[in-house]
């Protein structure tokens, strides 16, 4: 038993020996190799634009919507639902979808920046630098696309018909996903806190950015959380300056009627004093119950507005995030020993392969 293990342990050892060996027989192979993909590795590393990153930690403070009665009543009346059970939070995987939505990204695409002492668009400076950047993917699937686009040239449909929906055009498309890569959501769901992270090339842009991005974002949560109660206190609204134009109506119909019929004290008159002052009185009682639920809804909505504590504010980035050029040209290196040693090892058996393939 031992010697069968001494005697496989020897030919582990020559293996190993004969392996060692042809790669020391090829080292000058092998080293030029590695120095050609280390010069890659570094001309590679070199020709990748700085990327920074701005971002903002913020946690939102949510409060129970006091859901009475009248208030329900009210809100049935404009035909909003609101549920009886109070909400005290909103879905953590609500916010990725409203930073991916359209609307969000048309909002940050409209904000104003400055760039080098001008004023423009956010939107207007993505395409000024996209334009001038040809990228080696981009040329690559150019004849793809090229294809693609002369096959579909007769299925292009026409948007005119859709007005009321939200077209974009493929410039427009471009931006929009490459906005995809650009702003980052970060959730703690644990203990509830929002990371909002952009990144850019230009650290000045990434930190303007970012802080319009989390001023956006708390908007549209800030929408989402009070959007219901906000249409009840809108229909309310209307509602009382309607019964307000009839109450002032009615009121100045009464005293017309008192002063045009201040000697007369006959049946019929009292039964028209009666008829009006009971909707005088009725349209007060209404006005009066509208402004009250008006001043109680208002309450509700400054109550029930998330508030927002920033734990970390945006900062301009002083140091790049990527690229990693240490680790890009590491990579290479390792890739320039390992891929001339495969060769090496293996070539014998890979032109056998061949040469059987052929022959078959």
């Amino acid at each position: 038993m031992n010697k069968k293990n001494i005697e496989i342990n020897e030919e582990d050892f020559i293996d190993i020996e004969e392996i060692l060996s042809r790669l020391w027989t090829k080292k000058r192979f092998i080293i030029k190799i590695t120095l050609i993909f280390f010069l890659l590795g570094v001309i590679y590393s070199l020709t990748l634009e700085n990327t920074y990153r701005a971002s903002s930690i913020f946690y939102p403070h949510y409060e129970n919507i006091d859901n009475n009665n009248d208030l329900r009543s009210l809100a049935g009346l404009a035909g909003i639902n609101i549920s009886m059970e109070s909400t005290t939070d909103i879905p953590s995987n609500l916010y990725p979808k409203l930073v991916s939505s359209p609307i969000f990204k048309n909002k940050i695409l409209n904000e104003t920046i400055n760039f080098n002492g001008n004023e423009l668009s956010y939107r207007d400076y993505l395409k000024a630098n996209n334009s001038s950047l040809f990228t080696i993917k981009e040329l690559l699937i150019f004849p793809v696309r090229f294809i693609r686009n002369l096959l579909n040239k007769n299925d292009e449909i026409n948007t005119n018909n859709y007005s009321d929906i939200l077209n974009l055009t493929k410039e427009e498309y471009e931006i929009h996903k490459n906005l995809e890569s650009k702003i980052l959501l970060n959730l703690n769901k644990k203990d509830g806190f929002i990371e909002l992270i952009v990144e850019e090339k230009n650290p000045y842009i990434a930190s303007q950015i970012a802080k319009k991005a989390v001023n956006i974002l708390q908007e549209s949560i800030i929408d989402f959380k009070i959007k219901n109660i906000k249409t009840t206190y809108k229909f309310i609204s209307d509602q009382l300056l309607i019964v307000k134009n009839n109450f002032y109506q009615l009121q100045d119909s009464l005293a017309r009627f008192k002063d045009n019929n201040k000697n007369i004290k006959s049946d019929l008159f009292l039964n028209k004093f009666s008829r009006l002052e009971s909707e005088y009185n009725l349209s007060k009682n209404i006005y009066n119950e509208l402004a009250l639920n008006k001043e109680k809804t208002a309450i509700d909505v400054r109550k029930n507005t998330p508030i927002f504590t920033v734990i970390k504010p945006v900062v301009i980035p002083n140091n790049k995030f990527q690229p990693k050029r240490t680790i890009i040209v590491l990579i290479f290196s390792f890739l320039g020993i390992i891929i001339p040693s495969f060769w090496v090892l293996f070539k014998d058996r890979i032109n056998i392969i061949i040469s059987n393939i052929k022959g078959k």
